[in-house]
This record gives structure tokens, sequence and C-alpha cells, in this order.
């Protein structure tokens, strides 16, 4: 089989056209044809059927069982590819969100000062969810991310650091002030601020609220944690962060839960599966590690 056939192939199970397929590749449409029937004679089966008088295409069941691999083919030779070009590269491409960034990168910078790790950091910084997507397509090969529970996708591999849990960040003039704790369920007339679909927040927030048995009135949505803290101290709603985003200078009340919720803000170095860490990478990893400790002893 050749690649360039399985890659017309999987475009036109996508858009059901030779023409469009055609198009997309800048080709003829013959050569996307006699692609589709070298894999049909190379598998001695039917993969797609046209219906001329309707310009229409369906993908046989051998075709919908070929695009599936076929997918996962192409996407082996594309990180293949993109690891082998930046395997001689002494630069890390490393993925980190900002509130890991924020807080708990700062605890190992002297470490990762002292072997002259910094300069060799390519730092993607986006939410977690960005960023695992971005680790999967190998645009970076190293991330420090943020889960609602432990990693559970086969083709990662996670180290978890550490948890910490979620809390309720409202204004000081908000009425929680006056508390130490609170009922997620308590909160069901309140406005929400909350990072957007790029966090792992947003989806943190609805199983909370789904939990507690209410739809939560989010107000705005935001990829930025300043913009979401200073729209908090104004009392614009409240918002749902790790309790450890609140610093010293912040106009904040951090206030816990009483509700004991299964999704934590889980910390974890994660890589794709087999993907094989440089030295420089090895050394990174090594330093990160040490957080876990750090976080529990400040």
């Amino acid at each position: 089989m050749k690649l360039n056939d399985l890659n017309y192939f999987c475009y036109l199970c996508k858009v059901g056209s030779f023409t469009e397929a055609a198009k997309h590749f800048n080709v003829k449409q013959p050569t996307v044809t006699l692609a589709i029937k070298r894999l049909e004679n190379s598998l001695q089966t039917q993969l797609v059927s046209r219906d001329h008088s309707q310009n229409f295409l369906q993908v046989t069941s051998s075709g919908k069982i070929l695009y599936e691999h076929a997918i996962k083919i192409l996407n082996e030779v594309h990180l293949a590819t993109v690891e082998i070009n930046n395997f001689s590269q002494e630069k890390i491409r490393f993925g980190l969100p900002p509130i890991i960034g924020n807080l708990y990168l700062p605890l190992v910078v002297p470490e990762l000062s002292e072997n002259n790790l910094l300069q060799s950091l390519v730092v993607d910084e986006s939410g977690s969810e960005q960023l695992t997507q971005d680790l999967l397509s190998g645009k970076i090969d190293i991330a420090l991310l943020g889960s609602y529970s432990p990693f559970n996708d086969s083709r990662l591999v996670a180290t978890q650091i550490t948890w910490r849990d979620f809390a309720i960040i409202s204004s000081n003039k908000h009425w929680l002030k006056d508390y130490e704790k609170v009922s997620f369920s308590d909160l069901k007339d309140e406005k929400f601020i909350t990072l957007d679909s790029k966090f792992i927040h947003r989806q943190v927030l609805e199983h909370y609220s789904n939990e507690a048995g209410f739809t939560p009135n989010i107000i705005f949505k935001t990829q930025s944690i300043s913009i979401l803290k200073r729209m908090v101290e104004q009392n614009s709603g409240i918002a749902l962060l790790v309790g450890d985003a609140v610093a010293l200078g912040d106009q904040l009340k951090c206030t816990p839960l009483t509700d004991v919720f299964a999704e934590k803000f889980n910390i974890s170095i994660v890589t794709r599966k087999n993907y094989l860490l440089k030295e420089r990478e090895w050394e990174l990893v090594t330093q990160l590690l040490k957080i876990k400790d750090k976080v529990h002893n400040s």
C-alpha cells in the first residue's frame, strides 16, 4: 500500500466526493480514482460504491474498517516524521498550562536553571485540554498537565505528581466571605465565571453541578486566569478554581467545598506512548518530579 493512496482514501471518506478529494490534493480526479482501485485490488474487496445517477458515494463495511486503521497509520507516520526531525535538536517542546506554570513550575525553577534546562524549553502555553491534543498531534513532546481524574488514554503515558482540591473563588464583598466552607448545592443561584473549553475547569464545573442537581449560570468564559480573577474581584460572579490560584495580593476569598467529589486537580507529567525521551527531557522529568515534595512541604 502507498501512503498517498491511504491519504486520498481517508479524505474521500470524509468529504464523500472524488472531485473534492482531487481538488484538496491538487491532483486530477483519475489520480484519486486509481488510488482507490489500487487499494481495492490489494485488499481484494470493494471500499466505496458510487451511484452516478445521484452523484452519491457510500463507504462499504470493508472501507470503514480500512478507514479506522488508515487514520491510525497516517497519524503514526506523521508522529514518526516529526520525532525523527526533532530528535537531533537540543530544544524541548514543552506544554505548560497557565495555572500550573504560575503556581507549581516556579517551585523547581532553581533546579531547572542550575541544570541549564530553562533555555532548552520551547513552551506551548494553553489549557490542559488543548495541550493534550497538541501532545497527540506531535506539536509538543512532553507536558505538565492538569486533569480532573488520572489520565486513562492508551495513547499517552502519565506520571502523576500530585493533586489539589478545587475551591470556590469569590469577592471579599460576596456573602461567601463569612463562610469557612460551602456545599456546592448552595451555589445554584450564583453567577459563574469560568475558563473556556481549553481548560479542564469547565468540565469540572459541569460535573459538580450535575452532582448538585442544577445547571450553572455561566455568564462569562475566558482563556485568561487574570481576567477571571479580576472579574471575580469586582463581584461579577464566582469561579471554580484550584485553591492555590489565590495569591496574597488578590482581593479574593477562597472557600473550600464540603462536598466529597471524585474530581481533583491532578498534576501529571505526560508524554506520548512509545515516545523516546531525549537525555535532556529525562533531566527535565527528574526535576519536575521534585514538585511533589515541594508542594507538600510548602
